[in-house]
């Protein structure tokens, strides 16, 4: 059973999903099977051991104690359990999506020819469709499935085709397929920028043209996901992602949480590409994204702030001198880390406030008690090390840093250009120890060497070291 599919299924589910399946794969409708219960029985007594312990002998012995194993029945069994589990998620997500569960039942109904009930049951179905939060692309979808519905109630094609209803219908499906396959095409452009994929995008340039032509002002999903588009693609136009920067402060609660998300690391990329061209007010207008992000809970995952945000947020706020704001918000937000990793990540980002602000001796005591697993953030805190022990002259650290900063460096793989950026820091480094620096020739020759290498990290500030 180590690593079927089974295990892993069970594996995902949640303590309280485990208890009402519990109930479920027991329930006779869902399941008849004594030895299928028995084999989840065998799961949940067993949950707090590693999912290489569930052995099929074993959960044989547990099933049919005394009997010879026979791996083509244990097989059945598993094979049971899971369709039994799979029956169990399909369910839950009815569960969970009321507008869907609502639309199934209108159906059932209406193929049944019950007629007063499905017209009642429709109603309140638009009713409470109209009633939801939410603006986005499914909104619209669920619109349409719902006015599908009405038509079909209709006994003729003939009295089908006059029913404004039907119109109704068409309109809820435009708008569907408008705003999603801007919200597709946002990601498409996104991610084929890194990938170095291109997608077909079938129709984008009939659809840009037609919200252009048609009023879609109060459709928050269409007008945010046109202007997300235009203002990623055409990064010399500021006034899509002005456009785009207003409607995500009017309309982000319009959103599902993870879709909400998205559209802010969707703006916060607008900003990120504009300012790598050189365009200096976009590091402030990223800034901001993420300070209303934070402010509104939007940039947060399941009631979490990744590691990742966490520490662009602060990388940001240091790169603009705003000192006060990231110590105010590593105090606030460092209770959203994930506790795994909570400690070392706030360490690490108080460390490099601290460095930023030439405090150097509370950066150093920072620093020597990370133990960081991200690469990157594990070389930026030996970069940082490097320079505080040459700058207070503690060169005893300094030489033992550098030995162990080269092997850490040459073990690691699929870093690109990081890794003769920091090879040279070391290089660098090491020569100016073995320098002497009051040698006018010498100094003056590590300075050619310095400064006609492309690829070396802390580069300004070796040659300031060298002045």
């Amino acid at each position: 059973m180590n690593n079927s599919k089974l295990v892993k299924v069970f594996f995902s589910l949640s303590n309280k999903e485990r208890k009402d399946f519990s109930l479920f794969v027991r329930s006779p409708y869902f399941n008849r099977r004594e030895e299928v219960i028995k084999l989840f029985d065998y799961l949940l007594e067993n949950k707090a051991y590693s999912e290489a312990f569930f052995g099929k002998e074993r959960a044989w012995k547990y099933i049919y104690p005394g009997l010879r194993y026979k791996d083509n029945e244990m097989r059945y069994i598993m094979s049971f359990l899971l369709k039994t589990l799979k029956d169990f998620l399909i369910q839950r997500q009815l569960m969970e999506n009321a507008s869907y569960s609502k639309i199934l039942l209108c159906r059932a109904l209406r193929e049944r020819g019950i007629d007063k009930l499905f017209e009642r049951e429709i109603n309140l179905a638009m009713e409470w469709q109209d009633k939801q939060p939410f603006r986005n692309a499914h909104y619209h979808f669920n619109n349409y499935l719902l006015h599908v519905e009405r038509v079909e109630a209709y006994p003729s094609q003939k009295v089908r085709s006059q029913d404004p209803l039907l119109q109704k219908s068409i309109d809820e499906l435009t708008q569907f397929y408008i705003s999603d396959i801007l919200r597709q095409s946002c990601s498409a452009l996104s991610v084929q920028a890194m990938m170095q994929k291109d997608y077909s995008l079938n129709f984008l340039n009939e659809v840009l043209d037609h919200v252009e032509e048609n009023d879609y002002s109060d459709k928050p999903a269409i007008q945010i996901y046109f202007h997300g588009y235009k203002a990623l693609s055409d990064l010399d136009d500021e006034k899509h992602f002005n456009n785009l920067k207003l409607l995500l402060e009017k309309h982000w609660a319009k959103f599902p949480a993870a879709e909400s998300r998205s559209l802010y690391l969707l703006a916060i990329n607008c900003c990120i590409k504009r300012a790598n061209l050189g365009k200096a007010k976009y590091k402030w207008e990223c800034f901001e994204l993420y300070k209303s992000g934070l402010e509104n809970k939007a940039i947060l995952e399941n009631g979490e702030l990744s590691t990742f945000t966490f520490t662009n947020v602060s990388r940001l706020g240091l790169a603009l001198k705003e000192f006060e704001w990231v110590a105010q918000f590593l105090n606030i937000f460092k209770t959203y880390l994930p506790t795994s990793e909570r400690d070392n990540t706030y360490n690490y980002i108080l460390a490099l406030l601290y460095f930023q602000k030439q405090d150097y001796n509370n950066a150093m005591e920072l620093l020597q008690k990370v133990n960081l697993k991200d690469v990157f953030n594990n070389l930026d805190a030996r970069r940082m090390l490097l320079r505080i022990y040459y700058e207070l002259g503690e060169f005893k650290a300094l030489d033992s840093l550098l030995d162990s900063f080269k092997v850490y460096l040459g073990r690691q793989k699929n870093i690109g250009y990081h890794k003769d950026n920091y090879a040279n820091l070391i290089r660098f480094v090491k020569k100016m120890l073995r320098t002497n620096l009051s040698d006018k020739e010498a100094k003056s020759k590590l300075v050619t060497e310095v400064e006609a290498t492309s690829s070396v990290a802390e580069k300004s500030w070796l040659l300031e070291q060298l002045v």
